[in-house]
């Protein structure tokens, strides 16, 4: 698979995670049904994120940065966000402003990762051979 369709399903991933988070503090734990669901939709998109950033760094074979770990760190994160949000431990509009921040950063560090996050490797000089003549 190209790393086009990893990165395909990297936003729909995210789609599904961010829908799973707003539907779930929309809701709440009371509403049983609907709260399941949104819990669903968490879960799917946090496996969507997960194989398809790594389908996408195996395919580009850029090995494992810095910004990588980070990355995992913020879908830690966000994974863990409904049990806190369930528990009372933090408020919707908290929870709410928290994913969109950790969202930013992780899409930034995703966007921008060769321009600051990773050392270029530069290519040697080319040597050129004496001129003959």
């Amino acid at each position: 698979m190209s790393p086009e369709f990893y990165k395909i399903i990297h936003v729909i991933g995210l789609i599904t995670l961010f829908t799973g988070i707003g539907g779930f503090l929309t809701y709440g734990a009371a509403n049983a049904p609907r709260a399941k669901m949104v819990g669903i939709l968490h879960g799917v998109g946090l496996l969507l994120l997960l194989v398809s950033g790594f389908g996408m760094t195996g395919k580009m074979g850029i090995g494992f940065p810095a910004w990588i770990i980070v990355k995992l760190v913020i879908f830690l994160i966000l994974g863990a966000l409904l049990a806190v949000a369930k528990r009372g431990r933090v408020s919707p509009r908290g929870a709410i402003v928290t994913a969109l921040a950790l969202g930013f950063v992780a899409a930034y560090l995703g966007l921008t990762w060769k321009y600051g996050f990773s050392i270029p490797k530069v290519a040697p000089a080319a040597e050129t051979a004496p001129a003959q003549g």
